[in-house]
């Protein structure tokens, strides 16, 4: 399978975008990062989801984990609101994100390229982009994986669903 069979179109967010919009667009729609696009719609950095979750703890609980005990879930609920009053632009500035410059294959590329790409970056997302620069949408962990299954001979109803549908239909928006 080649890098142009498995693009899809997934949403994206922009500098602009809260914390808590990037939290609800990662959920919504079950993906493994976020993709940040400039104000021309391309993708300029992919963040992993997982991220977004150290957003919402103060450092004194990211350094000593076992203090995440002392908060019952009123204190944990205030905690996850200050995600409304950040922007993803003010928390990469702030380097409480950090961004990867999104990796990327050529459409031609096959599914052993796209592998290696993704590990090489540690990186849940992927673009494609043709040798002039033109992008042609983005590769998911779960799309990679569900063709890995296909060739491995693992195929399944929701397995051909993953690969013939994209995160983002086109009655949505992102």
């Amino acid at each position: 399978m080649r890098a142009e069979q498995l693009a899809e179109q997934v949403p994206t967010v922009r500098p602009a975008t809260t914390g808590a919009e990037a939290a609800r667009v990662v959920a919504e729609y079950r993906l493994s990062g976020l993709v940040v696009a400039g104000e021309d719609g391309v993708p300029i950095a992919v963040i992993p989801g997982s991220q977004l979750l150290s957003l919402v703890l103060p450092q004194y609980v990211r350094d000593e984990p076992n203090l995440s005990h002392a908060y019952d879930e009123q204190g944990a609920d205030e905690l996850c609101s200050v995600l409304n009053r950040s922007t993803i632009g003010e928390l990469l500035d702030a380097k409480r994100l950090t961004a990867a410059k999104p990796p990327s294959v050529y459409p031609e590329d096959t599914l052993i390229e796209i592998a290696s790409a993704m590990d090489a970056g540690r990186t849940p997302v992927i673009l494609v982009v043709d040798r002039t620069g033109g992008f042609h949408g983005v590769i998911t962990l779960s799309r990679v994986l569900a063709a890995i299954a296909t060739a491995a001979g693992q195929d399944s109803p929701l397995v051909r669903r993953r690969l013939e549908r994209d995160v983002l239909h086109p009655h949505d928006s992102g």
